[in-house]
């Protein structure tokens, strides 16, 4: 059976110069192998890049997706909408994502988010998100199908493509924090034997920072923005040499036909059929996130899995 692989990419480091740089390097080593990959960018990113137009004429060989209008600003998107009534989650959802959002204070200041990065890459279909953390809420991604989302690739709903109420959530992605180690080639193995779908997710701005850039907001919006440390020259160049020779694994893996690397997804003609226990596992597996970097304990969001999979809660 043909893997599918997909290489995706969360965008989203926008406090230093160095994460646009590993950005740079991710780009040309997937040329390098005549790879595409999926590139899910923040609104707070997307502005930063517009004055890089060497990153942009290269991200425009591949598809880009979205992370939401700014992944780890107060409120985030567990807690905007993380309110009663569900159609005030998703008009809230709808401003936000259409928003510019001050990633010190967290209000909205003007147009932004989606619409700046349909506005970046006119030739692009904005059409696949995951959400920051894949902490995903269902009015927030109702109103990003409205805003022209029809792929969704945070949840942990099934191990291939699935349709539901106007999407396709394709299986959540197999994060991996380059180590330059064995370990990185035994995942993808290990994934590859029990997947035939494989989304393998990688933060380029990791190849160069130690840690991961939100740190400062897991305990509320900080007073000034600060970069993480970064990683000394020689560990950087060793890091982006062993991502060479991971592509280069893959792209033999290709030639012998054992697996595709692609970034063509299409709508599943295999319908969900939700059930309590996936609700609950579903609702269970996307705040973890929430629940790890911020301590955040949700009022109303597991009432909100129930009303979207059109499912009574049962206690």
């Amino acid at each position: 059976m043909l893997r599918m692989v997909f290489l995706t990419f969360d965008v989203e480091d926008f406090t230093n110069n160095h994460s646009v740089t590993a950005l740079q390097s991710v780009l040309e080593l997937l040329n390098k192998y005549d790879f595409k990959g999926i590139f899910f960018l923040t609104g707070h990113m997307a502005e930063k890049i517009q004055d890089y137009p060497n990153v942009i004429e290269l991200l425009e060989e591949h598809e880009i997706g979205y992370h939401s209008s700014s992944h780890s600003v107060h409120p985030t998107v567990f807690e905007f909408t993380d309110v009663e009534n569900y159609d005030e989650a998703y008009r809230i959802s709808l401003e936000r994502e259409t928003s510019h959002i001050n990633p010190l204070s967290g209000e909205i200041e003007g147009l932004g988010g989606i619409l700046f990065i349909k506005d970046l890459f006119p030739s692009k279909q904005i059409i696949a998100y995951r959400a920051p953390g894949c902490c995903w809420s269902p009015p927030h991604t109702e109103a990003l199908r409205d805003l022209g989302i029809k792929f969704d690739f945070s949840s942990n709903i099934s191990q291939i493509p699935v349709y539901y109420n106007g999407l396709t959530f394709y299986p959540s992605p197999i994060f991996q924090a380059w180590n330059a180690d064995i370990s990185n080639f035994r995942i993808f193995w290990i994934s590859a034997i029990k997947r035939q779908y494989i989304i393998m997710g990688f933060h380029p701005s990791l190849f160069v920072t130690y840690d991961g850039w939100d740190r400062i907001y897991h305990n509320g919006n900080p007073i000034f923005i600060s970069s993480p440390a970064l990683r000394e020259i020689n560990e950087i160049k060793r890091l982006f040499y062993s991502f060479d020779l991971y592509l280069k694994h893959l792209k033999l893996l290709e030639k012998i036909g054992l697996i595709e690397v692609t970034t063509n997804v299409t709508e599943s003609k295999i319908k969900l059929v939700a059930t309590k226990n996936l609700i609950e596992k579903t609702y269970i597996h996307s705040i973890k996130w929430a629940k790890k970097t911020c301590n955040y304990k949700p009022k109303f969001l597991r009432l909100h899995f129930f009303r979207f999979f059109n499912f009574p809660v049962l206690g």
